[in-house]
């Protein structure tokens, strides 16, 4: 079975008998997750975007046109 990346919430120092890590990321199975998942112990990693990496995404440049950019117009 195909193994996933899931972070381990703060205040848990074992996840389905494994030992937490330091950068609380963990390897497991679709199946070994459901249960830790079920409660909110982990969450499953995405990787690629903005989520979990504490930076909010960017605007698009069609996005900005929206934005106030002077004082008098608020």
């Amino acid at each position: 079975m195909e193994k996933h990346t899931y972070v381990v919430a703060e205040g848990f120092s074992t996840i389905n008998g494994k030992a937490v890590p330091k950068n609380r990321e963990i390897e497991l199975t679709e199946p070994e997750a459901l249960f830790d998942l079920s409660l909110g112990r982990i969450e499953r990693k995405v990787k690629g975007s903005a989520r979990g990496s504490g930076k909010k995404p960017l605007l698009e440049a069609d996005d900005q046109s929206d934005l106030v950019t002077d004082k008098a117009e608020a």
